[in-house]
């Protein structure tokens, strides 16, 4: 005699929303609570405001990069925390994640280093300057075979978060810049502006990818 299994399954939006959410809080705040000790320990003996702020952008560059990639390297773990359809999906993307994870790594090492920078920070200003140009250009240099190898949907996406970003950076950027001019605030540092594009890429990024509907759970 055979019994019904009458458990309920797991809701998809709590497998494929929720507890991927939560993975991806827990580890996002462990990196940031890491790079703040280390900001205070003695190593560095603290940073300036501007400096804390971008290194912190470059913790969540880094670990986003690192969890695409790792999640393209292991289809199976990455369709539990990754929002796809399955594990077969991150196969056939396989190529776009692997480089676009990559470049994202890069970018966020090279806002780490010019952050930790000398003198404030450990990191010696010519190997800031190396690690932070090399992450840049390589991490840019990856981007591009990573669009070409993508499909016509994610390449249009990639166009329009490019000039929604754009548009972002013109209005606050230009915005802070005109507030500074008349003397109403103070003039944004060098890594202020870098902090502000990597932020407001990464902001448009999502908000064109939410329009598209491609947050929601697969």
């Amino acid at each position: 005699m055979m019994i019904e299994d009458k458990t309920p399954a797991t809701p998809r939006w709590v497998r494929k929303l929720l507890i991927p959410g939560l993975i991806g809080g827990v580890v996002g705040y462990a990196a940031a609570a890491t790079m703040m000790h280390f900001i205070d320990s003695s190593a560095v003996g603290g940073l300036g405001k501007s400096a804390t702020i971008a290194a912190l952008i470059g913790v969540v560059y880094a670990v986003i990069g690192l969890g695409v990639g790792f999640g393209a390297a292991s289809p199976k773990i990455g369709a539990r925390f990754l929002n796809v359809e399955d594990a077969d999906e991150l196969r056939e993307q396989k190529k776009v994640l692997t480089l676009s994870g990559a470049s994202m790594a890069l970018w966020g090492a090279s806002l780490l280093a010019l952050a930790l920078a000398a003198p404030d920070g450990p990191v010696p200003q010519a190997v800031a300057l190396a690690v932070g140009a090399g992450g840049l250009f390589i991490g840019s240099w990856l981007s591009l075979p990573a669009y070409r190898a993508s499909d016509e949907l994610m390449r249009a996406v990639s166009l329009e978060a490019g000039a929604l970003g754009y548009g972002l950076v013109l209005l606050v950027v230009g915005l802070w810049a005109m507030l500074a001019h008349l003397g109403y605030t103070a003039a944004p540092t060098p890594l202020d502006l870098l902090s502000l594009f990597y932020v407001l890429v990464l902001v448009a990024s999502f908000i064109v990818v939410g329009r598209r509907g491609m947050l929601a759970p697969r």
